[in-house]
């Protein structure tokens, strides 16, 4: 790809050549790839059109409104499109939903003095509590909110009709389009997207309107008021950003994803001065946070940067260049934005990848799912002190434990590899990146995985090994 594509950065750049150098996939060039001719910008019409369609067996389809060329259904080409536009609102609006709700989670273990945030900005949650009429405690708004959520589409919303503005609340009533809870309209809308139920594109078009005003009214203003109430007002102020602010000598933690929980939680541990020690024990000069995409966002906007909170990397499209300069030593995946290929990177660059949400998965499910019938299971336990992983299934089981730990070596069956698992890396990466790793399998019985991650300046003999 020509290097004006690539970043405005002369650092990422640089990081893109060292990419080519070690052979390692990226987002450029599988941008590249992905165009039709000499241009990559090039793409199929019918998918940039939006006018394709594989919902059902008689599929796929095209669609061309000009010839009034229609889908083996009857669908028109703009019902087509507009259908696919509601099923991606859907899916934006269930991940800032889950967003919200874990949100308000936090903000009652904080109210219950459990967890590790307390109130920041108590007149923002008593100016809150009032623009939605609440007279009670934190449980009485939170308990508010939730109600609210669970109202079916057909009625009102109490959340829109308190905050939203008294002229646009007219218009949406007028239209149709004034929604009920945001999980009524998720169902209206996924419903509404199965082949031969609502094939009108206006209909279609008003509900997606629809889950866009819940959306925006239920979870993003809730959950961002609430983060400003458990962490601060975002307010202006310098901030360091780009590949430079991540120093080799440190201990580098990338918090990372879209939830910043976590990320304010480990700036807060690393500011102890026994985990500085320890860092320091250990050969660094230190150890650091670094902000990385929309978690690192939240993180920035509202906490200034000092020796241990130090910096911002940038957005999701520069990942695997801030994974390939080395100098990241923990990679923290929240609920979105970590890449496919990021246990791949953990592997070359010798970093722990460590998934904090249940949204996220990476290789060692994907086992669950190729070599299981019922898929199996995963649980994760997380203590002070020990981190602990455990993934059964009822499949096959192993035949060969040493030759499956070999790198490379896959029995993935073809639909697994066609898209794109199989790499024969998911139990050598979940060991490499254990303290302790075990694995026990059983011809026509099934196959258990366990893991155990410490807190690394426990001492071998205080570390547990259970259950």
């Amino acid at each position: 790809m020509d290097a004006t594509r690539i970043s405005y950065h002369d650092s990422v750049k640089r990081v893109y050549e060292r990419l080519k150098e070690d052979g390692m996939s990226n987002v450029w060039d599988r941008y590249e790839a992905q165009g039709l001719g000499s241009s990559p910008d090039t793409r199929c019409k019918f998918c940039m059109g939006g006018v394709r369609c594989d919902f059902c067996s008689n599929g796929p389809c095209r669609a061309d409104a000009a010839s009034d060329k229609r889908g083996v259904c009857g669908i028109s080409a703009d019902g087509m499109a507009m259908r696919m536009m509601l099923l991606r609102n859907v899916m934006g609006a269930s991940t800032y939903q889950y967003h919200c709700e874990e949100t308000i989670r936090t903000l009652r273990e904080a109210a219950g003095g459990k967890g590790p945030f307390t109130i920041q900005e108590p007149e923002k949650l008593a100016a809150f509590k009032k623009r939605l009429g609440i007279t009670g405690d934190i449980h009485a708004l939170c308990d508010f909110l939730q109600e609210d959520f669970h109202r079916r589409s057909h009625e009102e919303s109490r959340i829109v009709e308190m905050l939203a503005p008294e002229d646009r609340k007219k218009v949406w009533r007028e239209l149709g389009i004034f929604p009920g809870g945001i999980y009524g309209e998720m169902m209206l809308a996924t419903g509404s997207s199965l082949t031969s139920v609502d094939g009108y594109y206006v209909s279609l078009a008003k509900k997606a309107m629809r889950l866009g005003v819940a959306m925006a009214y239920q979870s993003q203003i809730v959950l961002e008021s609430l983060q400003d109430i458990l962490f601060g007002i975002p307010r202006p102020h310098e901030v360091k950003v780009d590949l430079g602010v991540l120093d080799p000598g440190y201990v580098n933690i990338l918090p990372n994803g879209h939830e910043p929980f976590l990320g304010f939680a480990l700036v807060e541990a690393a500011r102890r001065p026994e985990l500085q020690k320890a860092a320091r024990d250990a050969g660094a000069k230190g150890l650091r946070i670094i902000a990385n995409i929309e978690t690192g966002q939240e993180m920035i906007q509202r906490w200034k940067m000092d020796d241990v909170f130090s910096g911002f990397t940038g957005n999701w499209i520069m990942q695997e260049a801030v994974l390939a300069t080395g100098a990241v030593d923990v990679f923290v995946a929240d609920m979105n934005c970590s890449l496919p290929m990021d246990p791949l990177y953990a592997e070359k660059y010798c970093f722990r990848l460590v998934p904090v949400s249940q949204l996220v998965a990476f290789e060692g499910e994907m086992n669950l799912i190729v070599y299981s019938e019922d898929g199996g299971t995963l649980s994760v336990r997380v203590d002070p002190d020990l981190v602990y992983v455990e993934l059964n299934d009822t499949g096959p089981g192993i035949e060969d434990i040493d030759l499956a730990m070999t790198p490379g070596y896959s029995t993935a069956p073809e639909w697994a590899t066609d898209l794109g698992f199989g790499a024969g890396m998911g139990l050598i990466n979940m060991q490499r990146n254990s303290d302790r790793f075990k694995l026990h399998s059983h011809i026509g019985e099934g196959t258990r995985i366990q893991c155990w991650i410490y807190r690394q300046e426990l001492l071998s003999s205080e570390r547990r090994e259970d259950p």
